[in-house]
């Protein structure tokens, strides 16, 4: 309350944006005995999506709107490669976000390729777009600073709480000296938000299960501290990823990689004066064709015409890029 940019004083509540609270279903074509809807209208993609709760069927898939595995109930299209977790088929179209500072309220887009303002990572999954400011934030950075009740996070037995103004020592990477951290009341636990919304469950090749989040081996012998992705070693006191099936450990970056919120093969298209075709999100690993913008050589994420001779970096054209295909 201290600084008066981050809250507005509302009247009458009755006389907020009915759109605050809407949903992105569309319509509802279709509900179970239960009352669940089982097929419906998504206003981010052109079919329609059916509820299912086989999690096993689609091992090696992942949600459109956040990028992380599927692991609970979730909406598909039959028609094309499309996932939905439940939560997120329901998220909000228009949302408040406190520690945006722009009064008007952040709109739902997806299929745009960006860069978190907050986490600073790459992404081309749902995110809150600011109309004022073209700002966007990433559906996880939005999630752990939500203000309400204390959360619990995986690994503490404690909830936590967000502290603006504290400044300490992240425990999960390391990181010293950080302003703004959740963290424990009863012990001396902290997590800056880009840690504390790290995916909890993630997968890697290396691993056929999914691999969960932990944060402090307990294991004292020291041949398990090595990360069985690299094979170098890990220090034992910060976060990693772990797979309790086949004693798995790995390094938190070298599971997630470098761009993990992006989905390849992803349609998008940019400016005209950039290009005049849809562009496909692709990485380049064993050749590195020069950048047609910049000239520099594409060596990892990049935007590629599939029918010419063109492909751009990534970052090179964001301020430009348009609304994707669904």
């Amino acid at each position: 309350m201290k600084d008066e940019a981050l809250y507005e004083i509302v009247e009458n509540e009755d006389d907020e944006s009915p759109n605050e609270s809407a949903s992105s279903i569309t319509e509802v074509l279709q509900r179970n005995d239960a009352g669940e809807a089982t097929v419906i209208e998504h206003f981010k993609h052109s079919h329609h999506l059916i509820l299912s709760d086989g999690v096993g069927e689609y091992d090696n898939k992942c949600c459109d709107g956040c990028l992380l595995p599927i692991v609970a109930s979730f909406y598909y299209c039959t028609q094309c490669d499309f996932f939905l977790h439940k939560d997120c088929v329901e998220l909000p179209k228009v949302k408040h976000v406190w520690h945006h500072r722009c009064r008007p309220p952040l709109i739902l887009t997806s299929n745009e390729v960006f860069r978190c303002v907050k986490c600073d990572c790459f992404s081309n999954a749902f995110a809150y777009k600011c109309e004022e400011c073209e700002d966007y934030t990433c559906l996880r950075c939005v999630i752990a600073l939500t203000p309400g009740v204390a959360r619990s996070c995986l690994g503490h037995k404690h909830p936590l709480l967000f502290f603006i103004e504290y400044r300490g020592r992240c425990v999960a990477c390391g990181d010293d000296d950080i302003k703004g951290l959740f963290r424990c009341k009863d012990c001396d636990f902290s997590l800056h938000h880009k840690c504390y919304s790290l995916p909890i469950i993630s997968q890697h090749k290396s691993d056929e299960h999914l691999l969960s989040l932990a944060y402090n081996d307990d294991n004292s012998y020291s041949e398990s501290h090595f990360c069985d992705v690299c094979e170098e070693l890990r220090d034992p006191k910060l976060s990693f990823y772990h797979c309790a099936t086949c004693d798995t450990s790995a390094h938190v970056n070298c599971v997630l990689g470098e761009d993990p919120f992006i989905k390849l093969g992803s349609i998008v298209e940019v400016d005209e004066d950039i290009h005049e075709h849809p562009l496909t999100v692709v990485k380049k690993i064993y050749y590195y064709p020069n950048c047609s913008v910049c000239g520099k050589p594409c060596l990892d994420l990049a935007l590629e015409c599939t029918g010419c001779n063109f492909i751009v970096h990534s970052e090179c054209p964001v301020e430009v890029i348009s609304h994707a295909s669904s």
